[in-house]
């Protein structure tokens, strides 16, 4: 007999409960959303699945209601949960308090990790001086710079210099390529798994898509997960899948780490043949998706360790054919017209970079 997983992904589905939980989405919001939970579908050849789809897009994704639709009451039927939602008034946060609260076995981050990842000041202040990152101030710093909000994400709210008020943060400008690692963590950041590099696309700071997966030098790749891991070993209850975005300039420079599921992880399956839940759930598949979207390019020269933890795949048997597998780039944007899901008219678009 299956497991039940609820599968709960912000804009698309309802809460039902009192809580902070209250964001209004635009609808270019939204449809990545809708996005990311088609992806969790995979998941149905695994659970039983459990979701509470809000009521104009049961015709988008026909699977039956649970209960009253209310997450509490989700919850107490569910022997595990998977959260997708922004962190935007600690949203993601309180459900995932919620989550805890009831005892439910959560494949995503703990709350304790989150509540420092969803706040940049917070996440600064954890980190520096163990990890390189742009320095950041509740006031104007006295060099080009940027202002953010403290709890927002997508890269919304973001301008270039003034005055920096109460919420938001100052932050040096860093002029350089954006880019993002996917990891999956196991036993506290012991086990970290290496799944993919992606280009971050932007528009004036707001994330719009991605390329996956994203070529990149062998040393600004070891330095990257160095950073990562002294990241993960300093922030307690990370868990699952996380994205850590970076601007490489000379070196790698952490921005931000979202304790949950990111968008190219959407690509995945066009990328590696690999969906969210074959990651989650297969051990094997994890370091396959490793072996052949990385070590063909950038691990020709043995084994990388990061502070003695090895990051890769142990079995020697695979590589040469990893070697041989060409993976080819896919890009996720927004656009109009029809696409992977669509919402308003805008659709989020995926296709094969030439």
């Amino acid at each position: 007999m299956k497991k039940r997983l609820f599968l709960f992904e912000f804009a698309t589905c309802e809460v039902g409960f009192k809580a902070e939980t209250s964001v209004d989405l635009p609808k270019e919001i939204v449809v990545e959303g809708l996005a990311m939970f088609k992806s969790l579908l995979s998941f149905s050849r695994y659970y039983e699945i459990l979701s509470n789809i809000k009521k104009d897009f049961r015709n988008i994704f026909p699977i039956k209601r649970s209960s009253n639709g209310n997450f509490e009451e989700i919850l107490k039927q569910a022997d595990e949960v998977l959260i997708i939602a922004p962190e935007n008034n600690f949203t993601l946060l309180n459900l995932t308090k919620k989550v805890e609260e009831f005892g439910v076995e959560n494949l995503g981050s703990e709350s304790r990790a989150i509540e420092i990842t969803s706040d940049k000041w917070k996440l600064y202040n954890k980190l520096k001086g163990k990890v390189r990152m742009p320095k950041t101030s509740l006031k104007e710093l006295d060099m080009e710079y940027i202002v953010k909000p403290r709890i927002s994400c997508g890269g919304e709210g973001i301008r270039i210099g003034g005055e920096v008020k109460d919420g938001f943060i100052a932050q040096e400008l860093i002029h350089g390529e954006p880019l993002s690692l996917s990891l999956f963590v196991e036993d506290y950041g012991d086990d970290l798994t290496l799944l993919s590099i992606n280009n971050q696309l932007l528009n004036n700071y707001e994330y719009v898509g991605a390329i996956v997966p994203a070529d990149i030098n062998r040393d600004v790749l070891d330095d990257m997960l160095e950073q990562a891991y002294r990241a993960i070993e300093k922030i307690k209850g990370l868990k699952g899948y996380i994205g850590i975005d970076f601007v490489v300039k000379d070196d790698p420079y952490l921005i931000e780490i979202n304790a949950r599921l990111t968008t190219p992880s959407i690509l995945f399956q066009f990328v590696y043949g690999k969906s969210i839940a074959d990651i989650y759930i297969n051990k094997e598949a994890r370091m396959r998706l490793h072996e052949i979207g990385l070590y063909r390019r950038l691990y020709k020269n043995g084994n990388t360790r990061v502070n003695g933890n090895k990051i890769e795949s142990k079995r020697g048997r695979n590589k040469k054919n990893a070697c041989r597998r060409e993976v080819k780039k896919y890009k996720l944007y927004k656009g109009d017209g029809k696409g992977y899901v669509s919402y308003k008219g805008v659709s989020i678009k995926i296709e094969e970079v030439k």
